[in-house]
């Protein structure tokens, strides 16, 4: 609580300098989607503005979390490219969709151009993707900047054919993350990053992957609504996996 508290106030400092009386901003602690795209929409804010907001709020309080392991150094460009898009798109009656400039968050056993693709080993720092996963195309086609990556327990934790309890949330690149409500509990799940993050406020959303409660178990600990679709309905190329059954 001790987090989210003093982010509340930094954010409240920060939306004072862009708040009008025709269009009050809330929260991006608790703000949707929907509500960011109506506001980028309405020009009350840019996606330059919100990708800022999230820069600063990774560095008020990640060091203490441990939930993003790096921010996309190109996420400014993309977010200035977006709003150039909007107002072009705007004056030509266009709708760009709801996900056009919003800043999303990625498991860091999803590939990426931009970023490390490491799944929390040491042994993949630097290592570079010949192709994005399927997921990250149709996101950035759908008009998402992709923020930055998260931590996971290493590899899933499957690091060893003996009791991985020890490895839940923690990973050799990013240390120990740590839960957003309670100082020093495990984030659960080898999605605990992505779910730490959002649930205090570092992006309105982010990608987990789920072999067995990876996403579903930090969702609950970290007070969020977590989706593990069908198997098959979402792909899994460019996604290093425990199993593919």
């Amino acid at each position: 609580m001790r987090v989210r508290s003093g982010l509340l106030l930094s954010l409240a400092l920060f939306f004072g300098r862009h708040a009008t009386a025709s269009a009050p901003l809330p929260s991006l602690l608790d703000a949707t989607i929907a509500d960011l795209a109506e506001l980028l929409e309405s020009g009350a804010i840019t996606s330059v503005d919100l990708v800022t907001a999230y820069f600063s709020r990774i560095a008020e309080v990640d060091d203490e979390l441990h939930a993003v392991l790096e921010v996309n150094a190109k996420a400014l460009e993309a977010a200035r490219s977006a709003d150039e898009e909007r107002v072009s798109a705007m004056r030509g009656g266009a709708n760009l969709g709801p996900f056009h400039g919003i800043p999303i968050l990625i498991k860091d056993n999803i590939a990426t151009f931009d970023n490390n693709n490491t799944a929390g080993s040491v042994c993949m720092v630097g290592s570079k993707v010949k192709s994005e996963a399927t997921l990250i195309t149709k996101l950035r086609q759908a008009g998402a900047i992709i923020l930055g990556k998260t931590n996971m327990s290493e590899w899933a934790g499957a690091r060893s054919n003996g009791d991985n309890s020890t490895t839940i949330g923690w990973s050799a690149v990013g240390g120990e993350c740590r839960a957003a409500y309670v100082p020093d509990q495990s984030p659960s799940g080898s999605s605990g990053g992505s779910a730490v993050a959002v649930s205090v406020g570092l992006a309105p959303v982010a990608l987990g992957t789920e072999t067995d409660g990876s996403i579903i178990s930090p969702s609950e600990h970290s007070n969020l609504v977590g989706i593990k679709p069908t198997m098959g309905l979402t792909s899994r190329y460019g996604v290093i996996p425990i199993t593919h059954r």
